[in-house]
């Protein structure tokens, strides 16, 4: 088994401190994992208004323990995690622990540096995520102070019960995916990673402030239900540019009737099916758009849209403006 344990607080510290127990080097606070224990990487990033990340994508080849252990300074950490368990994995958070077998799971949740925190799991495990170390102080900069100390002291009491908190839908994957994707030689990668770390930990915040106002707040839905709604929505998304699968479809692959699918999938995403599926499709053509290589007629066919204008309504329906407002002369003219 491979193990490694750490100090929740220094992400630097930490992506260095893991390449010296695996005996690799180190290029520009990037690491590959060696082929005995896993296929994959780790990295840490930091940004110019003081974030600290690490991200890491790897299919362990081994079983594996990761252990962040208690540190006297006060840091939170957010973790953005998508894992597969052909077999099994234990989340401990303090003297909890949560178990997951043969399952998918992705979700964000808090976590602070007064519990201990760890993941074990068998070899054949996926782990990709990105994980954001912060301050109270720093975190407090961007949100109301009072609001601040309330929800952190109620959340991190929950510890593993809060996990379920906020599964990751379409919008926090396509923010991951950029943060993980964004090349080094791009001039403007500070910023782009800075601006979806950003939007990554306001969307989750907001979302946490809104559901702890409510201390009686819990999904109203089982371990089981959580789970199969978390996979209907990752086939549902898997491809926006393709014809989504019917409702019938989905509920014989979730092996529930249509009535709950369709309840428990907007208890967990607060949209109806179909609804989320087109917010996901508006979202990847602004993806598209604001690269500045597609027109926004290559962007609406590529969608499947045969009327232009039926595309630009719909975009301006989420977006409030035209698909066009997105582009440089130039593309407007393609």
């Amino acid at each position: 088994m491979f193990e490694f344990e750490y100090s929740d607080t220094n992400y630097e510290q930490l992506v260095h401190a893991m390449g010296a127990a695996l005996k690799v080097p180190m290029q520009n606070d990037h690491l590959l994992f060696p082929e005995a224990i896993g296929a994959g990487t780790l990295r840490h990033v930091h940004v110019p208004n003081g974030l600290h990340a690490y991200l890491i994508d790897c299919t362990w080849h081994q079983d594996w323990h990761i252990h962040a252990r208690t540190s006297a300074e006060e840091f939170y950490t957010l973790r953005f995690d998508e894992l597969t368990i052909p077999d099994s994995l234990t989340i401990c958070i303090g003297d909890e622990k949560l178990r997951e077998k043969n399952t998918s799971k992705a979700f964000a949740y808090l976590t602070s540096s007064h519990y201990n925190w760890s993941y074990e799991g068998t070899e054949g495990c996926t782990y990709k995520g990105v994980n954001i170390v912060f301050s109270k102080k720093w975190l407090a900069q961007y949100f109301d102070v009072a609001r601040v100390d309330e929800v952190l002291s109620s959340y991190v009491s929950l510890k593993a019960e809060s996990i379920n908190i906020e599964p990751l839908d379409a919008r926090y994957r396509r923010w991951m995916k950029t943060i993980c994707h964004v090349e080094e030689s791009n001039p403007l990668r500070k910023t782009i990673l800075q601006n979806r770390m950003m939007l990554l930990i306001e969307r989750f915040f907001n979302s946490l402030f809104e559901k702890m106002s409510n201390p009686a707040y819990r999904l109203p839905l089982t371990h089981d239900d959580i789970a199969r709604v978390m996979h209907i929505e990752r086939l549902l998304t898997k491809n926006v540019l393709q014809t989504p699968p019917s409702i019938q479809q989905l509920a014989k692959i979730a092996a529930i009737s249509e009535s709950k699918l369709k309840k428990d999938f907007k208890t967990m995403y607060s949209f109806p099916i179909y609804e989320y599926f087109q917010k996901a499709r508006m979202h990847a053509a602004q993806d598209k758009l604001l690269t500045g290589k597609f027109s926004v007629k290559e962007v609406a066919m590529e969608l499947g849209y045969s009327n232009l204008s039926n595309f630009t309504i719909a975009f301006k329906k989420e977006f409030g403006i035209l698909p066009s407002q997105l582009l440089t002369p130039k593309k407007l003219s393609d």
